[in-house]
């Protein structure tokens, strides 16, 4: 009886190694002169500040709030696009709240919640054509963005002399030394 378990417990170990080896092929190559990948979009203290600006076009929209007569559009990595919705057959873009680099957000009695690298963000948005920054907790997200969301590609690593992380850009990487 026990010869049978045995056989199978070793038959089974050995399709387990060989598939494992599967994941050896798979490894990067580090010797590659040039490879598509992933390069980091970097933002200066400055330029990740939370500012209320002029209505602009949308990119990359993402999700839509409802507050009051607003509503929220979320412009991935870029910020919120504010529309004044008193009359929702027509809404109408009167701003934009700058927040270089969220992937997402969520509202809360006023409050809207951001990512912002490794930092989440508490913004006052009572009137949204003039938001304020209620707070910032710092290292919230210990691994913000530094990888890229993508996995299986090379990506630049980034190098924290020249700025936050707040995007990456897939382009032509010359001899990368990083792959997730």
């Amino acid at each position: 009886m026990k010869t049978p378990i045995l056989k199978l417990l070793t038959l089974s170990l050995i399709l387990i190694s060989l598939t494992s080896c599967e994941l050896w092929d798979t490894a990067p190559n580090f010797d590659v002169e040039e490879v598509e990948g992933y390069r980091p979009i970097y933002a200066t203290e400055s330029e990740i500040a939370i500012k209320t600006l002029s209505a602009r076009e949308i990119e990359d929209p993402g999700k839509i709030y409802v507050i009051n007569d607003y509503l929220l559009l979320v412009d991935i990595l870029k910020g919120i696009h504010v529309f004044d919705n008193e009359n929702p057959e027509n809404p109408q873009n009167i701003g934009f709240i700058q927040i270089t680099g969220s992937n997402d957000v969520a509202v809360r009695d006023n409050i809207l919640y951001a990512d912002q690298a490794t930092d989440l963000l508490a913004i006052d948005i009572s009137n949204p054509e003039n938001v304020k920054l209620a707070s910032r907790v710092k290292g919230v997200f210990p691994f913000g963005m530094q990888y890229p969301q993508q996995q299986g590609f090379y990506f630049e690593c980034p190098d924290p002399e020249k700025g936050i992380v707040v995007g990456w850009e897939l382009t032509t990487l010359q001899s990368p030394k990083c792959y997730r």
